[in-house]
Order: C-alpha cells, then sequence, then structure tokens
C-alpha cells in the first residue's frame, strides 16, 4: 500500500527483477546479519542453546556453534550485494544474488526442519532458548513461523534472480518516480519486512498479565 500510494509499481522490474523480490532479499540479508552478530556477541550461549535442544550430538554442537556466524555473516553480505547489483558487482551480480539466495534458501531450510524438531522434541518448553541470535525467546511455533517466512521469502529471491537477474537499478523507469524514490520503497520495504519478521517470536513474550483478567475471588 506505501509503494502504490507513492506511484511506484511493485511488480515494476528491474532487469526483470521484481521489486518485491529486491526487497525480499533485502529482508533477509538483514535478518542473518542480525543473527550473525547475535551469535558472535553471545557464542556460549549459541552452545548452551544447542545442547539444550538435545537434536545434535554433542561433539557436533561446537562446530555448529563455530561455523554458524560466518556463514550467516557472508550469506546476508552477498544478498545485499546482489540486491546492489551492477553498481557494484558489475556482471558477477546475478551470479553472487542467485547463488547466495539458492544457499540461503537451503539454510533456512534447514532452520525451518531443525526448529520444528526442537519444537516436538521439548514441546515448547519455555525454558528451552530458540538460540536463533535474535534475541532470548524460546522456541515456540512463532519461531518455526519466523523461519518460514524467511524460507518463503528467500525463496521468492531465488526465482526471481533465476528468471531475471540481479536488479539494475538504471533500468528502471522514471515516468511515475524518480529511480532514487523507487529504491528508497525497495529498501524501506526490506527494512520493514526484516524487522517484522525479526520480532515474530517476541509475540509470545508479552506478559500474561495484558493479555488476561485477573479472577476475582480466587482462581476458577
Amino acid at each position: 500500500m506505501i509503494a502504490a500510494a507513492a506511484g511506484v509499481p511493485l511488480v515494476a522490474a528491474a532487469a526483470g527483477v521484481p521489486l518485491v523480490a529486491a526487497a525480499a532479499a533485502i529482508a533477509v540479508g538483514l535478518v542473518l546479519l542480525a543473527a550473525a552478530t547475535g551469535h558472535l556477541r553471545d557464542r556460549r550461549g549459541t552452545r548452551a542453546a544447542l545442547a539444550a535442544h538435545d537434536v545434535l550430538p554433542a561433539g557436533l554442537r561446537g562446530v555448529v556453534a563455530a561455523l554458524l556466524p560466518p556463514l550467516e555473516l557472508v550469506l546476508g553480505s552477498a544478498l545485499l550485494l546482489g540486491v546492489l547489483g551492477p553498481d557494484v558487482l558489475g556482471p558477477a551480480a546475478t551470479a553472487v544474488l542467485a547463488s547466495a539466495a539458492g544457499a540461503t534458501v537451503l539454510l533456512l531450510a534447514g532452520f525451518t526442519a531443525y526448529l520444528a524438531l526442537v519444537l516436538r522434541r521439548t514441546r515448547g518448553a519455555a525454558d528451552v532458548p530458540c538460540g536463533c541470535g535474535l534475541g532470548t525467546t524460546p522456541v515456540s511455533h512463532w519461531a518455526v513461523a519466523r523461519a518460514g517466512v524467511l524460507l518463503a521469502l528467500a525463496l521468492a529471491a531465488t526465482v526471481a534472480s533465476l528468471l531475471g537477474g540481479a536488479p539494475d537499478w538504471s533500468a528502471l523507469p522514471t515516468d511515475e518516480a524518480p529511480v532514487l524514490a523507487q529504491a528508497l520503497v525497495v529498501l524501506a520495504a526490506g527494512l520493514t519486512l526484516a524487522l517484522v519478521t525479526a520480532a515474530l517470536p517476541a509475540a509470545r513474550a508479552v506478559p500474561t498479565t495484558l493479555t488476561t483478567l485477573r479472577p476475582v475471588g480466587g482462581a476458577r
């Protein structure tokens, strides 16, 4: 609705890539960078979360905790650079975006399946941390949903990049809005998607006192 009000067609393509797909790549890239930062700042917490999940063998938990942050950093950075397209990477932009988006799909598919398994094993226990690097939320249906939403966004970016290549911002139509305005709308959409998706599991963290009424005259 924001883009439509600004006169920017969301389905308009930059070198064949829909602007919504560019926004999706930005959103996923920003979330991956935020998760990597969280994992790097709390390596011990990540290992503790993996231990609480009790899915991976003990010998693999340290390896996963060490390799996950740099992988998230690389993929998140590559997605953002791929969206910037020829202005930064030149002809290699399409390959970078498609490769990063495809690898991100595999990573997020693994995340989604893993969290679903953890949720099933722990039955949504409030004391089992997600370990997602995005705050101290527990493993819940919301955490699984966030991974699924990110997976869908990464898949959209992958398909769009394979069909149309990396965005070429100089090719955007200027009859309805300047290129800069359209680029800012895409950036704002990507940032909004990232913030909303990252905060999704926090819905479970709303204090009970704010969502329920205390019974009068004792429990019923």
